[in-house]
């Protein structure tokens, strides 16, 4: 169990429903903040690619900010993995791409030399 990576207050519920926010209620920002979460995990606010972007991912129940850091919650998390390959494709994320589409392959999975990076002879 993950409960004890999120600060207690870190809600990812709101009065008893989940609270995921859909893809198209998401501004670009908080598109590219849960992206740059996902991808890099909890991130200072210095570095933080928007901040704007941040607060609504919070407001969601997407991600919290405590201390100066920010991270994804479970459904945070949830909603980055679910996220459609081609959007990502066309978004030029590379990053957050090839961690979905890693992260899909079932454990085991052979990894074929042009999806590995291996240099094949």
């Amino acid at each position: 169990m993950t409960d004890h990576l999120f600060p207690k207050g870190a809600a990812t519920m709101r009065d008893g429903q989940p609270m995921i926010a859909s893809k198209l209620e998401l501004s670009p920002c908080a598109v590219s903040v849960l992206g740059q979460l996902f991808v890099e995990g909890p991130t200072s606010d210095d570095n933080i690619t928007s901040r704007a972007g941040r607060c609504d991912l919070v407001s969601a129940g997407l991600a919290f900010h405590q201390a100066g850091l920010s991270s994804l919650t479970p459904d945070g998390v949830r909603l980055a993995r679910e996220w459609d390959l081609c959007s990502l494709y066309a978004r030029r994320d590379r990053r957050w791409y090839l961690k979905v589409r890693t992260s899909a392959r079932p454990e085991g999975a052979a990894v074929s030399h042009s999806e590995s990076g291996a240099t094949v002879r």
